[in-house]
């Protein structure tokens, strides 16, 4: 009797834990992205309490070539992954892709079939490697190492929004929140500090390589920030940064400068402070500081064709926040501020001289033309010099057609699309007089016609002196 009661409790136990742990209601929802067009990355966010029926033990990933549907492989990584790159895949395929989740009471059904195409090398950019992001309270501090392609790309433009809601499986989407903010990174850039964000809140982070032609598939991080830490009544925290900051270029020496509140703030902020400097600077002495009271700032007395790193910060009554993450802006060109430098002047002989420079140190723009302007008559007005133009990518031309004997003034200016800077000093050259040259034809001509004067007066004399030997001969 004792052994049959210990078989019932054995198995109430066992129906006991089956009950406690059931197969998971629903599987999670892929996200795919290929950082090489040898593999596929597979995301997923992890199942809620109600949807996992217990501790999710293991995922299994399925996948298989479009072109090849019978041939389905499998891949199994512990619970507590949300992510697996699938290697040695063939590039320029499509792939097709499910995953199940698993507790100890077995499987849950599997996800619809997701498709994702791997790239092609000779045609896309791919996405950065070794993505980190470091969760803060109301920041997150992004890092990241170049994609495998590195040398075709121009620079990294970066996205962070706010996802609504909680982490739903994939029959709920969750709503995303429309404002999305973007920054663009130039090329070296490997770190990004985003600012501004609200605590105990789920974020989407994207970060992608761009150049000229196009723009690489991203690398995706999504995560929390750290919830808000409960702090004495005596104790404050400093106001937030500003967010949506925007700039834009009003002239070659002013930036319109625009921003917004944060969303979130525990002090009454009562001005802002700019920070604003050369971009890639490294001598603090140069960094210029503003303040504004409203939300915005017209910045003047900059550099023309510049660019600039702008950041702006909250001031409280008796405390300052962080700087916002830093925007980009160029200054818009102007004509150039000096002339080329070292212009030299080099005979070449009578009738042409080469005359040789080296760009302004201020051009103020893309240089698209160089005026040469030269006369043999200093007292001139500019409009009577001769001008010569030239590509703005070379750095010396020749003068022809000059008169032989003379003295010339050249004095020379850089253009821009905006117009012509200062011109150089003006320097003389002397063109040598003409020398008498032989004409090679002509004196081939009278060295052929006296050699046959002199033939013809050595023929006569021969005939003569046989004629004459005939007359007289005895008989």
């Amino acid at each position: 009797m004792a052994v049959e009661n210990i078989w019932f409790f054995c198995l109430l136990s066992l129906g006991y834990c089956g009950l406690s742990v059931q197969v998971p209601s629903a599987s999670p929802q892929l996200s795919l992205l290929s950082t090489s067009p040898t593999d596929i990355r597979a995301m997923w966010l992890p199942l809620s309490s109600q949807l996992s029926r217990g501790a999710i033990t293991r995922y299994r990933i399925d996948y298989r070539a479009l072109e090849q549907v019978d041939h389905i492989y499998s891949v199994e990584v512990g619970g507590n992954e949300t992510q697996v790159t699938l290697r040695d895949l063939k590039p320029n395929q499509t792939y097709q892709l499910r995953i199940v989740a698993g507790t100890r009471a077995g499987f849950s059904q599997s996800s619809e079939w997701a498709s994702h195409h791997t790239p092609n090398l000779t045609q896309v950019l791919f996405a950065p490697t070794e993505l980190k992001v470091r969760a803060k309270m109301h920041s997150l501090h992004v890092t990241w190492q170049p994609p495998p392609n590195h040398t075709q790309i121009t620079g990294y433009k970066l996205s962070w929004r706010e996802l609504d809601g909680e982490e739903l499986p994939n029959e709920e989407k969750p709503m995303i929140n429309e404002r999305i903010q973007q920054i663009k990174l130039r090329k070296r850039v490997k770190h990004h500090e985003v600012t501004g964000l609200a605590p105990d809140q789920l974020y989407e982070v994207k970060v992608w390589a761009f150049n000229k032609q196009t723009e690489g598939y991203p690398a995706v991080w999504k995560g929390r920030t750290e919830k808000l830490t409960r702090v004495r009544t005596t104790d404050s925290l400093p106001p937030l940064p500003p967010i949506s900051i925007r700039a834009r270029a009003n002239s070659s020496t002013s930036i319109w400068l625009r921003w917004e509140k944060p969303h979130f703030s525990n002090v009454r902020i009562i001005n802002y402070t700019i920070r604003c400097s050369p971009a890639g600077l490294r001598n603090a002495s140069l960094i210029s500081y503003y303040t504004s009271s409203s939300q915005e700032i017209f910045l003047e007395s900059l550099k023309p064709f510049t660019s600039y790193e702008i950041a702006v910060q909250s001031k409280g009554v008796d405390m300052s926040g962080p700087f916002s993450s830093t925007v980009e802006e160029s200054t818009l060109p102007d004509r150039p501020s000096s002339p080329p430098l070292d212009m030299q002047l080099s005979v070449l002989d009578s009738y042409s001289v080469l005359v040789s420079w080296r760009p302004p140190l201020e051009p103020n723009g893309v240089i698209l033309t160089y005026w040469i302007l030269y006369t043999g008559n200093m007292s001139h007005p500019d409009h009577l010099w001769i001008n010569l133009t030239h590509d703005g990518s070379v750095t010396s031309a020749e003068a022809q057609g000059l008169m032989s004997g003379t003295r010339y003034y050249f004095k020379m200016g850089a253009c821009t699309e905006v117009g012509v800077g200062p011109y150089s000093p003006v320097k003389d050259v002397y063109t040598p007089p003409k020398k008498y040259e032989l004409d090679i034809h002509a004196v081939t001509g009278i060295i052929v016609g006296v050699c046959l004067g002199l033939l013809c007066i050595l023929l006569c004399m021969c005939v003569s002196f046989r004629n004459g030997k005939t007359r007289y001969a005895p008989v």
